[in-house]
């Protein structure tokens, strides 16, 4: 799942992340609801995520948002879903819904590269620092 954050970083990237993403960690998820998302679920994914989480994981989550948001770019690969602000996952369905908030490490992936004038940036929000 391609994490894009050009506002950080000297140039755009996309790179995947593989981070232990502790509890704590997971504070906010927000769905785009642009029309091309849309047609491809990602109000299903928001009702989705939204139901688990008042019916499975609140308990775990208490501080986490849920909410619905208007177009985060890259709606050609959607529904796309943004995590704590930083991370893009492309492509979500019921099923990464569900994945995402019972274990999130698995669902960030792999971190392909990162640029080195990008590198403390990076372990910034890796640490929980900027998000």
């Amino acid at each position: 799942m391609p994490f894009r954050h050009s506002s950080l970083f000297q140039q755009p990237v996309d790179f995947l992340i593989a981070i232990p993403y502790t509890r704590t960690m997971l504070r906010k998820i927000s769905v785009c609801q642009n029309t091309t998302c849309q047609n491809k679920g990602s109000k299903a994914v928001l009702h989705r995520l939204t139901a688990l989480y008042a019916e499975e994981f609140k308990e775990k989550y208490p501080d986490l948002r849920i909410e619905a948001c208007d177009c985060i770019g890259d709606c050609e690969q959607g529904p796309i879903v943004k995590v704590n602000d930083s991370l893009l996952l492309r492509g979500v369905d019921n099923q990464t819904a569900l994945q995402l908030l019972q274990d999130p490490q698995p669902v960030m992936g792999q971190v392909m590269h990162v640029l080195e004038q990008d590198r403390e940036t990076f372990e910034r929000i890796i640490r929980g620092e900027l998000f």
